[in-house]
């Protein structure tokens, strides 16, 4: 796993609290000084000519470096362009999200220079740059949440005694199944990043990535029966009404703003780390075997 693309998405975490929380307000912080960051919520920043700041970034506005102008860090916009002038210098990355990158032909920049959602620069003009975030949120975890319905109702057709088995690992085992789920995915991390590059990296990590969307999907159908059945005490077997109603639950959690994506991916991680200390679900307590047998497991 990379960390730009990560350092990516936290930037837009961060724009959007900060749009949420102080929309239409300025934090001006021009300075000739180049050991401050220079930002501005709800209008366009300016960084003039000849003067050095650390990072500069604007949300709800556009970004533009005057002539000789330099950002030692990263320049970017949130619903806005980046415009760089002549001789115009940005040490790090520039990108604008919602926008354009309009550069001249003498400016400079030393890192990664993109655009994400450019096509979406009337929709952040017209809802402003927190609900068109907002919106992008919900349609990626709806996207997410199909997807995970999809496949729960395929594993409680086909796998129902595993699906209930990783589900008591859950109930029974939650800090352990969270310690395996982040042991996992630090694992899977270091394993993309050691062989990132490489004739075999191009085909274990295909086949590591497959594994674990498997393995996050098993283990989500079986924390989202785990909390239908806290919230329907009187029936504790697996079902597809549990399942619905847990997943159900979780979708509604993620429309939070900020702290939902992370309690669903947190909740997400529980399950897979589940899955594999059940190791996928075939390590069975005493009354789990007492489980309808799977539907692609041979009687016994």
């Amino acid at each position: 796993m990379k960390w730009k693309p990560l350092k990516w998405w936290l930037l837009c975490l961060i724009a959007l609290f900060l749009a949420f929380w102080m929309s239409g307000t300025p934090a001006p912080a021009q300075s000739n000084s180049a050991d401050q960051a220079t930002f501005k919520v709800g209008g366009d920043l300016t960084i003039t000519a000849d003067q050095t700041v650390t990072d500069a970034f604007a949300i709800g506005g556009d970004l533009t470096l005057q002539p000789g102008a330099v950002v030692e860090g990263d320049a970017f916009a949130i619903g806005g362009d980046v415009l760089l002038e002549e001789n115009a210098q940005v040490d790090g990355d520039s990108f604008a999200i919602g926008g354009k990158m309009i550069r001249e032909p003498s400016a400079k920049v030393g890192g990664s220079e993109f655009t994400v959602l450019e096509q979406l620069s009337s929709v952040f003009d017209r809802f402003g740059v927190f609900w068109t975030l907002y919106l992008a949120n919900v349609i990626f975890w709806l996207m997410g949440f199909i997807a995970a319905a999809v496949s729960g109702v395929l594993f409680l057709m086909l796998l129902p005694a595993r699906v209930e088995a990783i589900s008591t690992v859950v109930r029974t085992r939650a800090l352990h199944s969270l310690g395996y789920g982040l042991v996992g995915l630090l694992g899977i991390s270091l394993t993309a990043a050691l062989l990132s590059g490489s004739a075999l990296g191009a085909v274990v990590i295909p086949l590591i990535n497959l594994v674990a969307a498997f393995t996050g999907l098993l283990g989500l159908t079986a924390s989202c029966v785990w909390l239908g059945q806290r919230i329907r005490f009187h029936d504790t077997k697996a079902s597809f009404q549990h399942f619905s109603l847990g997943l159900l639950l979780l979708f509604v959690v993620s429309l939070i703003p900020f702290f939902g994506g992370f309690l669903v991916s947190l909740f997400g991680l529980l399950g897979f780390g589940a899955a594999l200390l059940s190791q996928y679900g075939t390590c069975l307590t005493t009354a789990d075997n007492a489980a309808p047998a799977d539907r692609l497991e041979p009687q016994l």
